[in-house]
């Protein structure tokens, strides 16, 4: 079961602005009828949660399984059908910004240690 996005602990994690706070936030409003909020979230999760050369703050982890999660909620993309495919792009992001590459088993030790 993937958590959901209010249940992750969100007091260490940042993003572009400080705090990750707002993001459970932003992502409810993916689900709403506020036809102003929904693309505020949308453009939250591509402005605030990777950064602008394609890597990761702390908190884009916990923010892609909350995207995750919205997937499977039938109101994502009721008012706009292109939304689930939007989020799939995000997650496809979010994978290559976590790509570590050939330095995966020497950052994982590091990690570890």
């Amino acid at each position: 079961m993937i958590d959901r996005p209010d249940d992750i602990d969100r007091s260490g994690l940042f993003h572009a602005l400080g705090p990750a706070y707002d993001t459970p936030g932003h992502l409810a409003a993916l689900l709403g009828d506020d036809a102003r909020a929904a693309p505020d979230g949308y453009t939250h999760l591509w402005s605030t949660s990777l950064r602008h050369e394609g890597k990761a703050w702390p908190s884009t982890a916990a923010t892609a399984l909350g995207v995750l999660d919205l997937l499977d909620d039938p109101t994502l993309g009721r008012e706009d059908p292109t939304l689930p495919d939007a989020m799939l792009a995000y997650l496809c992001a979010v994978g290559v910004a976590a790509d570590l590459g050939e330095r995966a088993a020497t950052i994982r030790t590091r990690v570890e240690d």
